[in-house]
């Protein structure tokens, strides 16, 4: 199977090229990786077992400076990852799976070298989960398809169509509490990587200081944004709540890499009195808060990660603290798809799936 993938990716990868004006430079990257579950709660020890043994098998391409986000970021590489790993207790756990998008993005660039960190977001799907009777033990996923996420760093050698990379990453698969148990699976991992490049590697590329595009852009620029979700709460087996949001909030762009954000969130979220007994009422269900947040812009993409406080929350489940850490992706002229993941502290409350438009 795995044979089969990386003729087929080759042959895709070479068409793609040969269909470019001007052609990128594609690769196929191997990197097998060996680590360990992260137990992050106290209830969590039973289900470290063993190491984590797996691997990712990608397509690459090396950016080669034809935008002017290419030189902002150093000449990063992105592309798409299959992953694959046991996770140390196939008793329990099974075995992972995933696909995801992944970017690398240098800190530093020279003579062949490189020092980057490596953002990587896709689904995940596990072949074990969490049943009463069958898998009790199980209280790390509720569902077989996850979201997941990996961040990680690595250190990079160029040759002239090759290179291998030194990495450490955290892989994590949750489903952001649509079916509990949702503790999710953080998966500590060291790998090695080699990657082969259908064309001889560029190693005098320069970042030019000018920009090549949006000279004059906008620094100020406004949004509202429409939030639908859903939930579970403990114990398993309940019932899914509705949530519905509305954010506007305003951007403000200090450097290219450097945008800063702060907004006002509205929620009405229907399990919030049912996780706390008292004599509520739906009204109660209403929160009011107020956020500020770092946004890392690469070319249509945002990575947000933001923090916020409750000005309205009359039943307070979790704590007046909130926190928001995701993507979102422009779709159209002033239209973005948004995906974050909601909250408070290191528990996870909610995804939040949204269209944002852009006033301004």
């Amino acid at each position: 199977m795995v044979v089969r993938f990386l003729l087929s990716l080759i042959i895709c990868l070479n068409f793609c090229a040969s269909a470019q004006t001007i052609q990128r430079n594609y690769g196929i990257e191997i990197s097998p990786k060996i680590g360990f579950l992260i137990p992050h709660r106290a209830t969590m020890g039973h289900l470290l077992q063993g190491h984590s043994k797996g691997f990712e098998i990608s397509g690459v391409i090396q950016t080669d400076g034809r935008k002017q986000w290419h030189h902002d970021y150093l000449f990063p590489k992105g592309g798409i990852s299959l992953y694959y790993s046991d996770w140390g207790n196939k008793e329990v756990l099974g075995t992972g799976f995933g696909i995801h998008g992944f970017i690398t993005l240098p800190f530093i660039k020279k003579k062949g070298w490189s020092f980057a960190s490596r953002l990587g977001a896709g689904i995940g799907y596990s072949t074990k989960i969490f049943d009463q009777t069958d898998n009790p033990k199980n209280n790390a996923l509720g569902t077989k398809l996850n979201s997941l996420v990996l961040i990680g760093a690595e250190i990079e050698k160029q040759f002239k169509r090759s290179s291998i990379a030194l990495g450490v990453d955290m892989t994590h698969f949750s489903n952001g509490a649509v079916k509990v148990p949702n503790l999710g699976v953080n998966i500590a991992y060291i790998s090695l990587a080699y990657t082969y490049y259908f064309k001889e590697l560029d190693q005098k590329l320069k970042a030019s200081i000018h920009r090549l595009e949006n000279k004059n852009p906008s620094k100020w620029r406004m949004y509202s944004e429409l939030v639908l979700s859903t939930k579970q709460i403990y114990p398993t087996g309940g019932r899914n709540y509705g949530i519905i949001g509305i954010s506007n909030f305003a951007q403000y762009q200090i450097k290219p890499k450097c945008v800063i954000e702060g907004g006002v969130d509205a929620v009405y979220n229907q399990s919030i009195i049912e996780e706390k007994q008292g004599d509520f009422t739906a009204r109660d269900n209403f929160q009011l808060g107020a956020y500020a947040a770092y946004i890392l812009p690469i070319h249509k993409l945002q990575l947000i990660l933001g923090m916020g406080g409750y000005i309205v929350n009359p039943v307070n489940p979790n704590g007046s603290v909130y926190h928001r850490f995701g993507s979102r992706f422009k779709i159209g002229k002033n239209l973005y798809a948004n995906i974050t993941i909601k909250s408070h502290w290191a528990k996870a409350d909610y995804f939040e799936y949204g269209i944002i438009y852009r006033w301004k």
